[in-house]
């Protein structure tokens, strides 16, 4: 049989990747089926992506964080023909890691790093578990761009991410631990209300789910508002309780949402009390195709941009599947 032939794509600016990469990238050497590419920035990936996809590569390895893993498989959707598509390992070279969190591997980086070179010494086999998930391609934002990415939010989510980026990141504390702090943060600062994080964002939603069942939501102050098309975020977070029958989940939280510090705790675990009710403000849906009409700004996959304004709208739509190899 045939050596696997595998690639792996590397960001070293991405958050663990900047003390780990030299060491990470010596050790591939030892490893002659593997092909290793080093990109720091998107046009150097893409500039990379159609040779990667006539050589014809058993399985792509991206060693980044989220933004990272989004972006590499945009160009993967978009150059492979789908039945010729590789699998894809995913490793926690970033500061968040969610993606590698739901998709098999560990957020831990010295552990997913030591099981993927087991995986290589062990020839590198296909036969671990597969998972799949869908990717979502976003367009609307104000600077024409097209993003790919696999969580979305907006409201609240934004505050947080402002709070972690002042109060946290910049004082080099990463890894889950950072995230539960900021949750943690966040999570009173609503149930206060405290302003720094409730403040909610006017939304005007239309979706469309599977067999093309369309719904419409009227414009209205959304203090949380998260799309993935992960199964578990951060912090074994579940947000999403829809019946499955579409790629995405999306979950709304009004202004307002009465009982909230009875419903939060039970809406994280996606496993709703009594009180997470539309009539209190709680929605959670199942969609293919989002269209979102907002003035505001919006956290991809970590990346942080703003909209076109609330006439144009954000359109997000799911690629895909990719499959995911966990080796084991």
């Amino acid at each position: 049989m045939r050596a696997t032939k595998v690639a792996v794509l590397s960001n070293p600016t991405s958050g663990n990747n900047r003390k780990w990469q030299a060491r990470f990238a010596a050790r591939l050497v030892a490893y002659p089926q593997v092909r290793h590419h080093v990109t720091r920035t998107l046009a150097e990936a893409e500039a990379l992506a159609p040779q990667l996809a006539s050589d014809a590569w058993d399985v792509v390895v991206i060693n980044g964080g989220d933004g990272t893993i989004a972006a590499a498989l945009g160009m993967i959707l978009a150059h492979w023909p789908e039945a010729e598509q590789p699998l894809v390992v995913v490793l926690p070279g970033g500061t968040a890691n969610m993606t590698t969190g739901d998709i098999g591997m560990t957020t831990s980086h010295a552990r997913a790093v030591r099981r993927f070179f087991r995986w290589l010494d062990q020839g590198a086999p296909m036969d671990g578990e597969i998972r799949t998930r869908h990717l979502m391609r976003v367009e609307g934002a104000d600077d024409g761009q097209v993003r790919h990415g696999m969580f979305l939010g907006t409201g609240a989510v934004m505050q947080a991410t402002k709070y972690a980026h002042s109060n946290v990141h910049s004082r080099g504390l990463g890894g889950e631990i950072s995230l539960g702090l900021i949750m943690i943060r966040a999570v009173w600062g609503l149930i206060r209300r405290d302003p720094r994080f409730y403040q909610p964002t006017q939304v005007r939603m239309m979706l469309e789910g599977a067999k093309g069942a369309r719904i419409t939501r009227e414009t209205a102050p959304m203090l949380i508002l998260v799309a993935s098309t992960l199964e578990r975020l951060s912090l074994g977070i579940r947000p999403f309780w829809a019946p499955r029958g579409a790629a995405m989940g999306l979950t709304a939280i009004r202004g307002g949402a009465a009982r909230f510090s009875r419903a939060i705790l039970s809406l994280l675990r996606g496993r709703p009390n009594r009180h997470v009710i539309p009539e209190n403000g709680y929605e959670s849906f199942r969609a293919d195709r989002i269209e979102l009409y907002l003035d505001g700004d919006l956290n991809l996959d970590g990346e942080l941009f703003a909209t076109s304004g609330a006439d144009t709208p954000l359109v997000i739509t799911a690629r895909g599947p990719v499959r995911f190899l966990c080796p084991r």
